[in-house]
């Protein structure tokens, strides 16, 4: 196919529709499965896991290399410009690099176990460190092959692997849950079973439908080869600073600091915070954005990146200031009702973290991508400079407010790094009707908080409760989209990708405009 085809809008559409359905499969069932491995596992168990998951991040920044980054800044180039063949060898180079880097990584952690672990309460935990060690080159791999699909369009393969990856999860979970075998190592054994599955359907998924056409043997020109290597040089130090910039890292200084079951709590709110993001807009079609974004032309940038990051800014909001008003209110209902008393003392920090995981889950991706088109990873390197703030301040407020300190320093963090690349890009990173959003919210989300307060008031059951703060949030979510909040070039680049008889759903809420007589 050639790249104008590649990166047609009805393919962009296509590929929005298979991200959203697949998605909310894969977060319903990731959800699910989610609940049950929370509750049957003990809390020191679940603290452990939490832990073990938090290494995943270390290694993908500390094993870096930019490969990642190097995949999806310059994969969606060379398939625009025809050359499969490069795409397929950097796919491949990228591939082999990963898998070295991470063993290499992985082994130097359990020869220094003895000296490592004890600092997070982890000592006794080697075995089902080396198990786990499984997972996480399985987990690698999967992602690269992800990328390498997302570039092709073809994203109903690589976000048709979250759902199988979700699915096989949540009916071992359960299997293993009502046979009271689900512990710490079965759980281990059961995520890295669904990650071999998940391996297997995009590695067969690539090779079918992307890899074929492409020639086997290619060398990039020198030139070219200079241009990589100082990407992903820089790209190598940014993510080794960006280590802080993941949530799970914030495990370790809990673990250090207070214990592994304070993890757990903590763990368990950012995960729920995270599986509600990934239904946002900007998380269901990020891996549609990028190659798009990298695959607009230079002299078109000016004009069409602002438009595009309006969009997306715009958009996920829609579905992000619902979310905290909800939670900011009902916090204790919707913790109760999950988890049956587990972590209900700490229900407060649910809204906390998505309030302030709004600048990472909103602003940072679009803010990122127009560093990345501009090829300014020296800028990114910089703000993560701000990683010195945050271990300052997990040093000083976890010990005095505890959680709420941990959750406030990542927060702070986030917003102080997202507004430093946004100020250094802001010629092209411009929200172009940012004082209509904010008087917006402003207005209509803070009448839904104070009904949904009035509702809390009233003497009625807990989910009755929560049903009719779900109401209010709903109304008020359709008079935001009818409001100025989205904006007249939002509504026209939406009526350009959903064309089809999706549009007549979207002119109903108001998002769309109603098509007058010809």
């Amino acid at each position: 196919m050639s790249a104008t085809g590649l990166y047609s809008r009805e393919k962009a559409r296509r590929s929005l529709f298979n991200t959203i359905g697949y998605r909310a499969i894969s977060q319903v069932s990731t959800f699910l499965g989610y609940l049950v491995l929370v509750r049957a596992l003990s809390e020191q168990a679940f603290g452990v896991l939490s832990l073990l998951y938090a290494f995943i991040p270390v290694v993908s920044t500390v094993a870096s290399l930019g490969l990642e980054q190097t995949l999806r800044r310059f994969q969606p180039e060379y398939l625009r410009s025809d050359n499969a063949a490069a795409a397929g060898w950097l796919v491949r180079f990228v591939a082999r690099a990963r898998l070295l880097s991470n063993a290499l990584i992985l082994a130097a952690v359990l020869l220094t176990w003895n000296l490592v672990a004890p600092l997070f309460q982890l000592a006794p935990y080697r075995d089902e460190f080396a198990l786990f060690s499984v997972l996480v080159l399985l987990y690698f791999q999967a992602r690269v092959l992800e990328f390498a699909l997302a570039s092709h369009m073809l994203h109903r393969y690589a976000v048709g692997s979250t759902v199988l990856l979700s699915l096989v999860k949540l009916a071992a979970y359960l299997v293993l849950a009502g046979l009271r075998l689900l512990n710490l190592r079965s759980a281990i054994l059961v995520d890295t079973l669904a990650y071999v599955c998940a391996f297997v359907f995009l590695r067969m998924a690539y090779q079918r439908h992307a890899a074929g056409a492409a020639p086997r043997h290619y060398d990039p020109p020198p030139s070219e080869r200079r241009r990589l290597w100082r990407y992903g040089l820089f790209n190598n130090f940014n993510d080794a600073g960006s280590i802080l910039l993941y949530v799970q890292t914030d495990n370790f200084f809990i673990a250090a600091l207070l214990n592994p079951v304070a993890v757990g709590a903590y763990a368990f709110y950012t995960r729920a915070n995270a599986m509600v993001s990934n239904l946002t807009p900007m998380r269901l079609f990020e891996n549609v954005v990028q190659p798009l974004f990298f695959a607009v032309p230079p002299a078109e940038a000016g004009a069409r990146l602002p438009r595009y990051l309006t969009l997306l800014l715009n958009c996920s909001l829609i579905v992000q200031f619902p979310l905290i008003a909800y939670t900011s209110v009902f916090h204790r209902e919707i913790v109760a009702l999950l988890l049956g008393g587990k972590y209900l003392d700490l229900s407060w920090l649910l809204p906390v973290i998505i309030a302030f995981g709004t600048t990472s889950s909103v602003i940072s991706v679009p803010v990122t991508c127009v560093a990345q088109y501009q090829e300014r990873a020296s800028l990114i390197l910089c703000s993560q400079l701000f990683g010195l703030y945050q271990i300052l301040a997990m040093l000083l407020l976890v010990p005095v407010w505890g959680l709420l300190g941990a959750a406030v320093a990542t927060g702070t963090f986030h917003l102080f790094r997202n507004l430093f690349v946004w100020w250094k890009v802001r010629d092209q990173a411009r929200w172009l009707n940012y004082r209509a959003v904010l008087f917006s919210a402003a207005l209509i989300w803070g009448a839904a908080v104070l009904a949904s307060l009035g509702v809390r008031r009233l003497p009625m059951a807990p989910l009755a409760a929560l049903a009719c703060g779900l109401i209010i949030c709903l109304a008020a979510m359709l008079a935001y989209v009818r409001s100025p909040a989205l904006s007249r070039s939002d509504r026209e680049l939406l009526a350009q990708l959903f064309h089809g008889r999706e549009a007549r759903l979207l002119q109903s809420l108001g998002i769309l405009p109603r098509l007058g007589p010809a």
